[in-house]
């Protein structure tokens, strides 16, 4: 019997059986860290936006412009006000008081793919990010 021959079928399942799936997850790190910023930011913005102008459809309307500029498409974004569980953009879900003193939370969640291939999307989860900010004080309130 000969045993020539067998290093290189070993070689080539130990790459595609080990390494493969390591570079992939390896691969799509980057891409799911950046979209977790990118749902931080734009909560960020939103709950900034809302507090300034004392409304939370502007509020939204930062959520659906930040989206826009990241080319994120609507259907691919939830956002929740104030505790309440995410939903679509298109009718987020909750409503805030707009009271002094009084704290204006979203949370706001983007889908990423678990890695893109060059015939598409592989998978997916949901990434989210929160962010709360207070009505001041000593704000003047209409």
């Amino acid at each position: 019997m000969r045993d020539r021959g067998h290093a290189a079928v070993e070689l080539a399942l130990g790459v595609g059986v080990l390494l493969l799936p390591a570079a992939i997850v390896v691969l799509s790190f980057g891409p799911w860290a950046e979209r977790r910023v990118d749902a931080e930011a734009v909560a960020a913005e939103a709950a900034r936006t809302a507090v300034l102008q004392l409304d939370q459809v502007a509020g939204d309307a930062t959520v659906v412009s930040m989206t826009d500029g990241l080319a994120i498409p609507a259907d691919l974004v939830r956002v929740g006000w104030c505790g309440s569980t995410p939903g679509a953009l298109a009718a987020t879900t909750g409503s805030c008081s707009m009271v002094r003193g009084e704290a204006v939370s979203v949370t706001v969640q983007l889908w990423t793919p678990l890695f893109s291939t060059p015939w598409g999307d592989v998978g997916g989860l949901w990434v989210s990010g929160e962010h709360a900010e207070p009505i001041d004080l000593y704000r003047s309130l209409p």
